[in-house]
């Protein structure tokens, strides 16, 4: 499964006292690919550097360098379905080329995606995300 995660879900997943931790756990346990651009992990490490010791964010970029479950996606095609929140259309990006089989997001903006026949991009909340595709 191809699986776009939103800046923030990835935050919360981190945490073991957050209810999206299982997401972190599945994906640390290659139970799922993660795609991610070369703008999505700059997001990513920008936020983790404000939240998360050094010791942990060194970890974490490991893990995105080295993982087998994390799929680069060079974005040829850029979709500006988002007008809200412009910034978050790299993540339509990524997972329209990536062909993505979800993007996970509690980020309302991406609720326009719904209404959009092209490109189409499933979205799917954290809690759904857990609830029907990372059960044991």
């Amino acid at each position: 499964m191809n699986v776009v995660i939103d800046t923030n879900v990835m935050i919360e997943s981190i945490t073991s006292r957050s209810p999206y931790h299982n997401i972190f756990v599945h994906l640390l346990e290659n139970k799922f690919f993660i795609l991610i651009t070369n703008e999505i992990i700059t997001e990513y490490f920008e936020v983790f550097s404000q939240i998360y010791s050094k010791d942990l964010i060194q970890e974490i970029e490991n893990f995105f360098l080295y993982s087998s479950s994390v799929v680069r996606v060079d974005p040829h095609y850029h979709f500006p379905v988002i007008e809200a929140d412009p910034d978050d259309n790299k993540f339509v990006d990524c997972a329209v080329c990536g062909n993505a089989d979800f993007l996970v997001t509690s980020d309302k903006h991406f609720g326009i995606l719904r209404g959009i026949l092209f490109p189409k991009v499933p979205i799917i909340s954290p809690e759904e995300f857990i609830e029907k595709h990372l059960r044991e």
